[in-house]
């Protein structure tokens, strides 16, 4: 059958894609949106952690099925689901009605996680361009998160208006991307084959062995997932040194907005830093700008007497959890080379199950740490964080293509 669009214009239309995907308007209100349909800030939090384990639990079954089944369908069936989640957000009260979105959302994330950068890859590969995977996958992110950035700054706006409306123009966004997913032409040269003497799950789980014993994939997988749960945690913390210093905390939307700004460009410039740096000094240089967040972490602590100084710290820290986007990009551009094409979904997958694993699992004991010892306590085991991940960094400088760039 002749498709319905050319490879190239494919390009263009998951860009589009993604941008639709990742406008979300309700961002920097959502608590206050939740407590509106009587949810607490405390069944807030569980939801989100229900939330992550909903997507981590479909990470390696959603990738397995874009490689044995359809890529562009994963896509399109992950974009439906978000927005009937959004649609149902609409009705939705209290605690089951709001986990019931989320769950969806979740699972929503599983599915894309993964299958939109095999898709890109297999695309480019088909296109002969597959060099070009880090700058255009870079493209791709910039969309998605100058979108987010665009949602954040509309967001208050749309729900000082009505808090339906911001329901509804995320609602009609997810739309737009399950239109925008129709037109994406297949990949079937990728698609995988189980061998007669095998099953689905043993081939599955063959995939997942292989990633995780990979002398290489094992620590390209690692070193950005410690480094993705040590940017969250200090992101985040950000809350409770504003409230301390009084500053107030609908400033927060403000950093968001911040923060979405520089993984946008960070992502769009990854590809001319790493032509420019090499891959060992752009490393170590996104490392050390993890020590200077948390000395900023501890700068802003001891000025909570003066709120125009914690505001100015504050929106530092808020750019560097965004150096995140470049190592994501760079180490899934390493992870390309060293598997086949049909087991591309599954790997990333893996990639993104790990990532949301240790991120999860750093969260849930910075969180009683937070509680019971205070800001100070958690950034004192943030340091010990900071000197583990030296371990990964030191196997990933060592890999061939790294170690002599």
């Amino acid at each position: 059958m002749k498709k319905i669009v050319s490879d190239k214009t494919a390009l263009s239309l998951l860009k589009w894609g993604e941008a639709f995907i990742y406008f979300m308007p309700i961002i920097p209100i959502i608590v206050l949106l939740y407590q509106g349909k009587n949810v607490s800030v405390g069944e807030f939090f569980l939801i989100q952690g229900l939330f992550s384990v909903v997507s981590f639990l479909f990470e390696i079954p959603s990738g397995y099925l874009s490689d044995v089944f359809s890529r562009k369908k994963i896509l399109l069936i992950g974009a439906f689901i978000q927005f009937l989640a959004m649609s149902w957000l609409f009705w939705a009260d209290g605690f089951w009605g709001i986990l019931l979105c989320e769950a969806g959302l979740g699972l929503a994330s599983a599915l894309f996680s993964g299958t939109k950068e095999a898709y890109t890859f297999d695309l480019l590969k088909r296109m002969n361009r597959e060099k070009e995977y880090l700058k255009e996958n870079g493209s791709i992110n910039t969309f998605a998160q100058t979108a987010t950035f665009i949602a954040v700054l509309v967001g208050g706006t749309l729900f000082a208006i009505s808090a339906n409306l911001v329901m509804v123009v995320e609602a009609l966004s997810a739309l737009g991307g399950v239109l925008v997913f129709m037109l994406l032409p297949e990949l079937r040269e990728s698609r995988r084959k189980v061998a007669p003497e095998s099953s689905p799950l043993r081939d599955c789980m063959s995939i997942v062995k292989m990633s995780v014993r990979h002398p290489e994939i094992k620590w390209l997988m690692t070193f950005p997932a410690v480094y993705s749960g040590f940017t969250l945690i200090l992101f985040w913390i950000l809350q409770p040194v504003m409230e301390s210093a009084l500053v107030p905390v609908a400033l927060f939307g403000l950093f968001v907005g911040i923060n979405s700004g520089s993984r946008a460009v960070f992502s769009k410039i990854s590809h001319v830093l790493k032509k420019f740096l090499g891959i060992r000094a752009l490393l170590i240089l996104c490392t050390g700008s993890l020590f200077l967040g948390f000395l900023g972490v501890i700068a802003a602590i001891y000025a909570t007497g003066n709120m125009i100084l914690v505001c100015a710290i504050s929106a530092f820290i808020a750019v560097i959890p965004a150096t995140q986007a470049i190592c994501r990009l760079v180490f899934k551009d390493y992870i390309h080379t060293r598997i086949q094409s049909d087991e591309r979904g599954t790997v990333l997958s893996v990639y993104s199950m790990f990532n949301t694993g240790v991120t999860g699992a750093m969260m849930i004991v910075a969180k009683p740490l937070l509680d019971n010892f205070g800001i100070m306590a958690t950034m004192l085991v943030c340091l010990g964080v900071l000197v583990i991940i030296l371990f990964p960094l030191k196997k990933v400088l060592a890999i061939d293509g790294i170690a002599n760039s």
